[in-house]
């Protein structure tokens, strides 16, 4: 069985681009499954109860987290949609969740991609699991079990790069209603945000080198939805 490559590598930080500009309360779930080694193993409820949304130009970033304390000890699920305009033409529609294009680990060669995902989506588990501080990544392939669950047993299936997977399974997101983007929006209904998801989480390290083999391990599967209005507030500070 090939080793799969490990080695650290800059991913996008959706969970530390997030520091909320509105103080405003929504509603919202995320529910399902977590497998992360020396942290979380089973069921899993964020239960948020902190919903902060960050504009800037055509792109906005989303916060759907427990408790309103920094990202950095908390849990929560970060999201960024990058092209406010594309996602705002295709309301009521699923959208395919990825990471950028341009986020690949060393020996990845970057690729062109025809229709690249403009929405990414991250799980931080800051409170529950540190040490460790993971972080899992939606991706629009993740291998997992015929039944679309996620163990221990698709985690050895994905890591024997020499093997085909035979279950892979997409993330998508699906918007009824974004944010314009203004903050100075006077319409509510301009700044209402409303989705739904369904995501597979992965450790994007976990990759075959080269690229080759299957699509790394399901390490998370949650759905969920979020709804909230922008409301503008004092941006969040790290130090009095």
């Amino acid at each position: 069985m090939k080793k799969r490559f490990r080695s650290l590598f800059l991913v996008l930080p959706l969970a530390t681009i997030v520091a909320s500009c509105t103080v405003g309360g929504g509603q919202g779930s995320v529910t399902g499954t977590l497998n992360v080694a020396n942290c979380w193993s089973g069921k899993f409820d964020l239960q948020p109860d902190f919903f902060g949304a960050t504009p800037f130009h055509d792109q906005v970033a989303f916060r759907v987290q427990r408790g309103s304390d920094l990202e950095n000890f908390s849990d929560g699920l970060s999201i960024l949609v990058s092209d406010g305009t594309a996602v705002r033409s295709k309301l009521g529609q699923p959208l395919t969740v990825d990471l950028p294009p341009e986020v690949s680990p060393p020996g990845i060669p970057v690729k062109p991609q025809k229709d690249p995902s403009v929405v990414q989506v991250a799980l931080y588990l800051q409170r529950s699991c540190r040490p460790e501080t993971p972080a899992l990544y939606a991706v629009a392939q993740a291998t997992t079990n015929g039944d679309g669950s996620c163990d221990d047993t698709t985690v050895k299936a994905a890591l024997d790069c020499s093997a085909t997977a035979t279950t892979v399974r997409p993330s998508t997101i699906t918007f009824q209603h974004l944010f314009n983007g203004n903050p100075e929006e006077p319409d509510a209904d301009k700044r209402l945000s409303e989705a739904t998801f369904d995501v597979y989480l992965v450790d994007p390290r976990e990759v075959c080198p080269g690229g080759l083999g299957p699509p790394p391990p399901c390490r998370g599967h949650v759905q969920g939805s979020f709804r909230f209005y922008f409301e503008r507030g004092r941006p969040a500070q790290a130090f009095p």
